[in-house]
């Protein structure tokens, strides 16, 4: 590495920002814990296509009312 040369790149300064920005946001956080609850108990469905993605938001399931 030469004296002059970038460190840290543009992306990961943007990247930890936008970490920051989510773990400061409560609903945000809590949704993703209740995904990593969801996800370690097995309450998941495989989406392999875009008609499938479709096809489950069309059911109207909200799982977090």
């Amino acid at each position: 590495m030469k004296i002059g040369d970038p460190m840290v790149r543009c992306e990961d300064i943007e990247a930890l920002i936008d970490t920051i920005e989510i773990i400061n946001h409560p609903k945000t956080m809590e949704i993703i814990e209740r995904s990593d609850y969801d996800i370690a108990s097995g309450r998941v469905k495989e989406i392999s296509s875009v008609d499938d993605l479709l096809d489950e938001l069309d059911n109207g399931v909200d799982t977090y009312g």
